[in-house]
């Protein structure tokens, strides 16, 4: 799917298939834990999720670990330089795309909040940023990154763990 697709299925029901692909990107995660899965249905539960201070910082942490050991592969790999450009590139390609996405599907439920957008769009600029970081690593299609940008490109938000439970709008 084009970045354009991006946020078109947010806040339907999960169908099998997402729940299929939650459960291959938790099963990707390292964290050994096995959270719920549960879908988010609305823009205001969303933005009440996003601005929550109580976000185990557990999650966080596992994958800075990850991007810091993939960094360093890369690197190894292809050099900083070479690294920094074909991210910039990964990322710098589809940053518009995705706001305007993320823009487009919030004023679909007459969402007019700014920072949520930015929010949801920023969201999923990392994920594109962190599975080119996973491809250009050597990781393969099974990397957590990977899976979790193929949400975003299936039209979902993963929004992650929160209390005990892995939210997808």
């Amino acid at each position: 799917m084009t970045p354009s697709a991006w946020f078109e299925r947010v806040g339907m029901p999960l169908s099998t298939a997402d729940v299929a692909g939650i459960r291959e990107l938790l099963g990707a995660a390292a964290s050994g834990a096995s959270p719920g899965i549960r879908g988010v249905a609305h823009w205001h539960e969303v933005g009440e999720i996003v601005r929550a201070a109580d976000w185990d910082p557990g999650a966080w942490d596992r994958e800075e670990d990850e991007r810091q050991r993939l960094w360093h592969g890369a690197a190894e790999r292809l050099g900083e330089d070479a690294l920094l450009r074909h991210l910039t590139v990964a990322t710098d390609t589809f940053a518009e795309a995705l706001h305007d996405a993320a823009a487009t599907a919030a004023a679909r439920q007459r969402i007019a909040d700014p920072g949520l957008v930015r929010a949801a769009s920023g969201a999923a600029l990392l994920a594109a940023h962190q599975s080119a970081l996973a491809h250009l690593a050597g990781e393969g299609a099974g990397h957590f990154f990977v899976r979790r940008y193929a949400l975003f490109e299936c039209g979902r938000w993963p929004l992650g763990e929160y209390r005990g439970q892995y939210l997808v709008f």
